[in-house]
């Protein structure tokens, strides 16, 4: 059984070398990945400690082995709850580490004559009872950000270990001849052998996920605004695409919205660009909270936004960009020093059977905020109106 136990600490500490690189590698996820990186390291002095069984001392290859085990499922959970952005319930796991350290430690190396408690059993039921936990309280969490077959799949690694530290220590408490994890025999041979698949498993699978993160976090980056978290110009452009194909398809009607703040150089000139982003970020945020969830919202140019209004008939698009634009004109925008409340000029044009190609109801739209400006700014103007028009070269100043 050493030899396994050897084998079963090696490749924690294997585990542990990939997440100290990770721990190099990755800014974000550092915490959780430290706790990973304890949990391995522990394991891996665990278990060598359970190899030195029975010649060891006892006080170090029963009692501080089976804590070290414990411990090394406590780091497991709380880098699991901080990857998760799950609440650690740390005073509920120092409760309960103060709680089996002190029995273990009381308990002693050796059982007690007629007494059936021994410290191996004791921490075997503490581990399957943190891994159930953790399985349940992970799942509804893993779904969510990363999809059912993972959640299933860490659920179900987590509780068939938990399981076998369930079985261990019911079986350990029950007989009157329990045999010792150093032994050679088919259960402890199994119970290494699953602890060797499952961790293989659940590192794996969270190093994955880890990785998972950031890649969508560099799409985000890719397809969104730096500055507004909004869709960037690119992605509203292929979302458009997108929808003009499903248009012509299915005959679902859409329309688009361009956006310009009114005289938006004056915010700059006179209260600072620190003072114009504060605006755009605000502007961003209202325009985002006023569509519907369907509706996709992007910035387009310096204070110019586009938005696309699914399902959505010219009458429906006019209401919408008409509350909208109420809503930007009473809205006070704190700024750096200064309460600023900005308007802005719509134009509105819906999918039409004339246009060729997507382009062609932007410029429509276009077309229409253009002639907004013209009559005088804050006010919405429906494409359908001015679709002969040309978009004139206004100045920034005009603007």
């Amino acid at each position: 059984m050493s030899t396994l136990y050897h084998l079963a600490a090696a490749q924690m500490l294997l585990y542990g070398a990939m997440w100290a690189c990770a721990w190099v590698i990755v800014g974000d996820e550092r915490r959780a990945v430290q706790h990973w990186l304890g949990f391995t390291l522990l394991l891996a002095a665990g278990l060598g400690l359970i190899s030195l069984r029975p010649d060891g001392n006892p006080w170090l290859t029963v009692v501080l082995a089976n804590w070290a085990l414990v411990v090394a499922v406590v780091l497991f959970w709380r880098g699991g709850a901080l990857f998760l952005r799950l609440p650690p319930r740390d005073a509920e796991m120092a409760l309960l580490l103060l709680a089996i350290g002190t029995l273990v430690v009381w308990l002693g190396p050796q059982p007690r004559q007629g007494f059936w408690l021994h410290p191996g059993f004791v921490c075997a039921g503490a581990i399957g009872w943190l891994l159930l936990a953790n399985a349940r309280r992970s799942h509804a969490a893993l779904k969510m950000q990363f999809g059912e077959r993972t959640a299933w799949v860490v659920s179900a690694t987590l509780s068939a270990l938990a399981l076998l530290q369930v079985v261990r220590a019911v079986q350990g408490l029950t007989s009157s001849t329990p045999v010792p994890m150093h032994q050679t025999h088919a259960a402890n041979v199994a119970l290494v052998f699953a602890m060797l698949v499952s961790s293989a498993v659940l590192n794996m699978v969270y190093l994955f996920l880890m990785v998972l993160r950031l890649l969508r976090r560099l799409t985000h980056l890719v397809d969104h605004d730096a500055l507004t978290g909004l869709l960037n110009r690119r992605s509203i452009e292929r979302a458009l695409v997108r929808a003009w194909v499903g248009w012509r398809r299915s005959g679902r009607t859409f329309a688009v919205v361009s956006i310009d703040l009114d005289h938006f150089k004056q915010v700059n000139d006179r209260w600072g660009h620190p003072a114009g982003d504060e605006v755009l970020r605000a502007c961003a945020e209202l325009l985002q909270r006023g569509v519907r969830q369907v509706d996709q919202v992007g910035r387009v140019g310096g204070e110019e936004f586009l938005i696309l209004l699914l399902d959505s008939d010219e009458a429906q698009a006019m209401a919408t960009a008409e509350r909208l634009r109420s809503q930007l004109a009473c809205t006070d925008i704190r700024t750096h020093g200064a309460l600023l409340r900005v308007t802005c000029s719509m134009g509105v044009a819906v999918a039409d059977a004339g246009d060729a190609e997507p382009d062609q109801m932007v410029q429509r739209s276009d077309a229409a905020l253009y002639q907004a400006k013209h009559d005088g700014r804050d006010r919405v103007v429906s494409g359908a109106l001015v679709a002969t028009i040309p978009v004139p070269a206004a100045s920034p100043t005009e603007r």
